[in-house]
């Protein structure tokens, strides 16, 4: 009875534990079985994952984002960067306008010299006139003294006097220094003797040549001829003229009486204002001659100074 207690225990064994050991863990039916290849995927898609939020970081540093706060050291430079821009600009301006204002101060010095050449011209010109007037003059006045031979030297007299009839007007050739002056040009000759020269010339010129020939040589000359009216005949000096040949030899005197008239006061007023003019042109021509003389040396002066030479 045992036996058969002992063989039937033996087939039908009774389970009073769990068959498996109690380290061991048993899936569940709702585990999911794990496969490599997913677990390599998801690693992949995490580093990915971890690189866009490194480069959102990243970017969010970014000094070219318009939302960034720059430093000192942006604005220190952009300044700086500003700043020589536009310093050099103002440096390629101004050596332009060095270049043409020294541009502009050569041709105002080419056309002074011109100008000065007219002067020297015309002043020797007038001097040379003025000289021959006064000696014409000068041997007049004894000839018309003695009222009582003026017919006996009728030739002699008129041979002087058509020179009387000449007179050399001073035209000043002042059309590049007005420019200088007018224009405030005058600051382009940055030579300092240049332009002390050139002022000194112009102030001399006007007072002494040109105001003095306006004011007095001209009205006295104006007063001879007024007063010469009414003592010699205008047909010797139109005959003169016409003649084209302007020598003593060339006068032809008119018919007899050959002079208005032979008053001893008359006479001798004329003889007054050709003593007073004389006087007059030798002053005025020591003053042409200082003038020549500042010519020249304003001439000479400007070609070295400024490397001219001009014909």
């Amino acid at each position: 009875m045992a036996d058969n207690t002992d063989e039937e225990h033996l087939d039908n064994p009774t389970i009073n534990q769990s068959e498996n050991p109690p380290d061991e863990i048993t899936p569940t039916a709702h585990t999911e079985a794990i496969n490599p290849n997913q677990e390599t995927s998801s690693f992949a898609e995490a580093t990915e994952d971890k690189n866009k939020n490194m480069e959102v970081h990243h970017h969010a540093h970014d000094p070219a984002e318009p939302h960034h706060k720059k430093n000192w050291k942006s604005y220190f430079w952009e300044f700086l960067m500003l700043f020589l821009a536009v310093f050099c600009g103002f440096l390629a301006e101004w050596q332009l306008e060095h270049v043409i204002e020294d541009s502009r101060e050569k041709e105002f010095m080419e056309s002074m010299i011109v100008d000065l050449k007219t002067d020297s011209a015309t002043l020797v010109r007038m001097r040379y006139s003025f000289v021959v007037v006064g000696t014409h003059i000068d041997s007049l006045i004894p000839l018309l003294k003695d009222n009582e031979q003026l017919e006996k030297h009728a030739t002699e007299i008129y041979q002087q006097q058509v020179y009387l009839n000449f007179f050399t007007k001073w035209i000043y050739a002042d059309r590049t220094i007005d420019q200088l002056k007018n224009s405030g040009n005058f600051r382009l000759i940055k030579n300092k003797a240049v332009s002390y020269g050139i002022s000194k010339y112009d102030g001399f010129i006007r007072n002494y040549v040109d105001d003095m020939q306006k004011t007095l040589i001209q009205k006295q000359w104006q007063g001879i001829s007024e007063a010469g009216n009414d003592i010699f005949k205008s047909s010797v000096f139109r005959a003169y003229f016409n003649s084209g040949k302007f020598t003593p030899h060339s006068v032809i005197l008119p018919d007899s009486p050959y002079f208005l008239t032979n008053d001893k006061i008359v006479l001798q007023k004329f003889i007054n204002k050709l003593d007073q003019y004389v006087v007059n042109v030798d002053w005025f021509r020591d003053n042409i001659g200082r003038a020549l003389q500042q010519n020249m040396s304003l001439d000479s002066l400007i070609k070295k100074e400024y490397n001219l030479e001009l014909n």
